[in-house]
């Protein structure tokens, strides 16, 4: 294909409609030669740009609730300063479980910082992307109306889509929360951002009339730059909306939808930690394992008191265990997935609790550029729209996720397999006609292949940071929408296997009540409801021809760790 004819083709009306604005000839053709360069260089980006996202993402839509397609009805109303937005309060605003106000304070830093945009385009003072174009065009001061145009023509430049369903879209509840998180932004005064346009946001948000067709995966030096603009077209589809001149910028600069995204992994992965809590205490119960890890020998030393919390939680578990007797638990070394199963979860909870403030200090920042000074009235370009440091954070976070699912696959393999554990292989009674036990080749095949799944979603996405050729076009890009994607999809891997694990431990806790070695009443009473139900999910109790439908147990064991 020759791309600079199709480009010449499709970039025609475009520049057109552009040469139309009152402007000199020299500039209309400076307007016209730095779109067509710009295009011409992302057309020939693009295939490289699609096929890492492709190979690094799921192309499926996001599995949201239902709750988020839903109008909202709440009476929580979280009422925006600028400061203080919690992760909760985000994915609460996500799930339809809360609307939005702006505080007056915030409200009047809003107005103040419009006045300066305002004093800009009254003086016909340059300021960059706001009463100017971009790039070589920075010197060309345009009149209002034009301002307002240059806008427009730029957010349906930018909002460009593959449109094949190969893209995953961004759920209403999810871009309902991001436009919660823009209008907190623009609360700190450093936007520019109209108090009309901040009306507007918050009518959307609190009646959920969002798009629902937004792409999301783009990789730019504005990671959400193109999910911006494809959700701003929503507003520009509507005749009453008006948009001002320097809005366009507020609304596609920021990171807001992978805050959004990110804040419910977050959330996710806390009740995860939670499952997976259970799911180790429950193997250490069926397997009879021995309880030397779970003590607090203050011998190592724990400065962020992450493995005290755990081996706590752990202990309230296992409270009233005869495993904590000296005869309790078998007399032999436990394998090391076990014996490390403290620490494994450790690991998981500092990297939640350094994450945590991270991503709600960026979600609680200016995202845009430029900043508005009110007190000494400039304009200062500054990048706080950039993802390096909540890049990393996820990276670690997702690395940790990796640790937790494969020590979880461990286990439970073992758990299944005679002569790791003192019970037959795939727990069975050993009547070859009851199929009361778990298939041990299906179980384990299921486990490996969620394990594998899951370990490919763990590689840093710091390695795909983008570097352009061209002076000042978006030559860095931290690929902050790929690690939430992974991130995401690895979060609902791992829940499958911690909810494996728990069935297998309570299989095996049932087969020694069974048995006789251990009565109902020895099993620890804070997992005894749990084990009950995990049992009502296994093939001791379903018929056959159910017993391996696994989507039931993931939902409950997945749904009774959640906040």
């Amino acid at each position: 294909m020759n791309w600079d004819h199709w480009i010449g083709q499709r970039t025609a009306p475009l520049t057109a409609s552009l040469a139309s604005v009152s402007l000199s000839q020299s500039e209309s053709i400076r307007m016209r030669f730095s779109l067509q360069t710009a295009v011409r260089l992302v057309s020939r980006l693009l295939p490289i740009v699609l096929l890492l996202a492709v190979s690094g993402t799921s192309s499926a839509a996001f599995d949201k609730p239902a709750a988020s397609d839903r109008p909202i009805e709440t009476g929580q109303v979280i009422v925006l300063s600028g400061n203080g937005m919690t992760i909760d309060e985000i994915v609460d605003i996500a799930d339809g479980r809360a609307t939005i106000a702006v505080s007056e304070e915030g409200m009047a830093r809003i107005r103040r910082a419009r006045n300066v945009i305002d004093h800009f385009i009254e003086e016909n003072l340059p300021a960059y992307g706001i009463t100017t174009m971009y790039g070589a065009d920075f010197k060309t001061t345009l009149p209002p109306a034009e301002m307002r145009r240059f806008g427009r023509v730029n957010i349906i430049q930018e909002a460009t889509r593959v449109g094949d369903g190969t893209r995953p879209l961004v759920d209403r509840g999810t871009l309902r929360a991001a436009w919660a998180l823009l209008v907190n932004s623009y609360a700190r005064g450093f936007s520019g951002a109209s108090p009309d346009l901040v009306a507007t946001l918050v009518d959307r948000v609190n009646t959920n009339t969002i798009p629902e067709n937004v792409e999301y995966g783009n990789s730019m030096g504005d990671a959400d730059l193109t999910a911006n603009a494809q959700a701003a077209m929503s507003l520009l589809e509507d005749p009453k909306f008006e948009l001002k001149a320097g809005e366009a910028t507020n609304l596609l600069t920021h990171n807001f939808v992978g805050v959004a995204l990110a804040a419910q992994v977050v959330q996710r992965a806390e009740a995860l930690l939670r499952g997976q809590e259970t799911a180790l205490a429950l193997t250490i119960e069926g397997f009879r394992a021995n309880l030397a890890p779970l003590r607090q020998l203050d011998s190592r030393q724990d400065s962020s008191n992450s493995q005290k919390v755990e081996r706590a939680n752990l202990q309230s578990l296992l409270e009233g265990s005869i495993l904590w007797k000296a005869d309790g638990p078998r007399q032999l070394q436990d394998f090391l997935s076990l014996r490390h199963g403290v620490h494994i979860l450790t690991a998981l909870r500092l990297e939640l609790d350094q994450f945590r403030p991270v991503l709600e200090s960026f979600a609680n920042s200016n995202h845009g550029s430029p900043v508005v000074l009110v007190d000494t009235q400039e304009l200062i370009s500054v990048p706080d729209f950039d993802t390096s440091q909540v890049t990393l954070g996820l990276d670690s976070l997702r690395q940790a996720l990796g640790l937790v699912v494969t020590g979880s696959n461990s286990r439970g393999l073992k758990m299944v397999s005679h002569p790791f554990i003192d019970l037959p292989s795939g727990l069975t009674s050993g009547d070859p006609g009851a199929f009361d036990g778990l298939y041990t080749r299906n179980i384990t095949y299921a486990m490996n292949s969620l394990e594998r799944a899951a370990l490919l979603e763990t590689t840093p996405v710091l390695l795909l940071t983008e570097s352009y050729m061209a002076e000042g076009d978006e030559d860095y890009s931290p690929a902050f929408p790929n690690s939430v994607l992974m991130a995401r999809e690895l979060v609902g891997l791992v829940e499958k296997v911690s909810a494996l694990e728990a069935l297998i431990g309570s299989v095996a806790i049932e087969l020694r009540i069974r048995s006789g070695a251990l009565t109902a009443n020895e099993i620890p009473s804070a997992l005894r409801e749990v084990q009950s139900d995990m049992i009502k999910h296994s093939p001791l109790v379903l018929p056959i021809d159910k017993q391996y439908n696994l989507a039931p147990l993931f939902k409950y064991y997945t749904s009774r760790y959640q906040r």
